[in-house]
């Protein structure tokens, strides 16, 4: 990397620990999501993120929510969707927080990532790319098999070391793809990549989900057991696996709809998520909206909105199980083994 860039990065970081220390003391939104598109050029039958038919933010309405967060002290913004690379202003947006000296991360199911778009995004300033594969083939239930185009990691190791962009892998573990997820890791292993993996559950605002047979249930607790071994034994002999054993573990908990955890997005820490028409959304995975445009938000209404947020949780967390959720709740409260992601993550 060089020194203009690593200025940029630094720059960024300071504004990350800015937003840290001005949360302990103030009302203020230290990470936001924002939603430019719900539209996805993929069909997953797990996945109810998306929305084909919605309309798309304006680059204009993105500015105004940047510059609305760094009002209230924002320390990182996440850039989801749908696909959001096939939103046109991807590039701009990412600039635009690149320019105001704020770390930008992104998520996308990788069918438009090539050398020049990897280039593209490290050169706006993307900081996190988060890369969603659930195998290297495709299969009926996902078609996220982006990293049999081997040369995406060559053009992602470039963007890395001359851009300082780091990127990591999201799985998403169902029934049939055990196999599948093996040589995932192996895969991440062995190109010293870290990876996320999460169980596929069913949505929480769906008494009959469509595509039942994808999702665990009580009746495999001995193929469950088998997948659990393998994971903890994986992360404890040094695979770059970020979540925690108790994820994994936990899933028999899950399966008894016990409350064991509390998903962190009305505290502090956690997430505020704005939809692509500028209302606020209390959680990714129910694509609801709140009766609140982010423009609107200030240090009270940031109170009252996390308040009603919590009210959802008591109907929402026991039916959900999102590894993300769980993580960030998890590492909130184990900064030791969040601060060793980290530095595996910069260093790696």
């Amino acid at each position: 990397m060089d020194r203009k860039h690593f200025i940029r990065k630094s720059l960024k970081y300071t504004t990350l620990l800015k937003s840290h220390l001005k949360g302990s003391l103030f009302n203020s939104v230290n990470f936001v999501r924002i939603i430019p598109t719900d539209r996805c050029n993929l069909n997953c039958a797990y996945c109810w993120q998306k929305d084909d038919s919605s309309d798309e933010m304006s680059l204009v309405a993105f500015r105004n929510y940047l510059d609305k967060a760094i009002r209230l002290d924002v320390g990182l913004i996440t850039i989801l969707g749908g696909e959001p690379m096939l939103w046109d202003g991807i590039y701009e947006a990412i600039a635009a927080c690149t320019e105001k000296n704020v770390l930008s991360d992104m998520t996308t199911n990788g069918t438009l990532l090539n050398r020049e778009t990897i280039t593209m995004l490290a050169e706006s300033g993307l900081d996190y790319l988060n890369i969603s594969t659930d195998g290297l083939k495709i299969s009926s239930v996902s078609k996220k098999n982006n990293l049999i185009r081997r040369e995406l990691i060559g053009a992602l190791h470039d963007a890395k070391k001359m851009y300082g962009m780091h990127y990591r892998l999201n799985a998403v573990l169902y029934k049939d793809n055990f196999d599948e997820i093996k040589k995932l890791i192996n895969f991440a292993k062995y190109n010293n990549t870290q990876i996320s993996i999460g169980y596929a559950v069913p949505p929480v605002d769906r008494i009959n989900p469509s595509n039942k047979d994808i999702y665990f249930s009580h009746q495999d607790k001995e193929k469950l057991q088998e997948i659990i071994n393998y994971l903890l034994l994986k992360i404890n002999t040094g695979y770059p696996i970020i979540d925690p054993d108790s994820y994994f573990e936990n899933i028999f908990r899950f399966l008894n709809r016990e409350r064991f955890w509390k998903c962190n997005y009305p505290t502090r820490y956690g997430w505020i998520n704005i939809a692509p028409n500028g209302k606020i959304r209390s959680c990714t995975k129910k694509m609801d909206e709140m009766d609140i445009n982010f423009l609107e938000l200030d240090t009270n209404s940031i109170k009252k909105t996390r308040k009603q947020m919590k009210k959802n949780l008591k109907i929402c967390n026991a039916k959900c199980y999102s590894n993300c959720a769980y993580d960030s709740s998890y590492y909130v409260h184990n900064k030791f083994q969040l601060a060793k992601i980290i530095i595996s993550r910069l260093s790696g």
